[in-house]
């Protein structure tokens, strides 16, 4: 009962990470287009507000690689969660290290 709890607990923040993540997205892109917008109806210079909008792209890349980063962990808890391994623990018969060793096996 307590491991079902725990799983559900997980779940749960997991999704809200996941959403806080696409939101800051979103968030991130309103903003930037928002002060696109405030320079063009304001007749400002293409140079006022460069540095700003520049600074958004840079953090909504991090923002992507965060959102990769939460899909990689949920991926690895579902793999927990169904019980296999990251690290494949059989090994083969017999195994083969380079071109030499396929022609000499042969």
């Amino acid at each position: 009962m307590e491991s079902e709890i725990s799983t559900l607990r997980v779940v749960r923040k997991l999704k809200s990470v996941e959403t806080g993540l696409d939101e800051l997205l979103a968030q991130a892109a309103d903003l930037m287009a928002q002060i696109s917008r405030a320079r063009v109806s304001d007749d400002r210079s293409m140079l006022e507000g460069q540095r700003p909008i520049a600074r958004i792209a840079s953090m909504q890349q991090n923002l992507v690689e965060a959102r990769s980063d939460i899909v990689r962990v949920h991926a690895d808890l579902a793999k927990i969660l169904a019980g296999t391994k990251d690290i494949p623990t059989n090994c083969p018969q017999q195994a083969f290290y380079g071109p030499e060793d396929v022609t000499s096996a042969a």
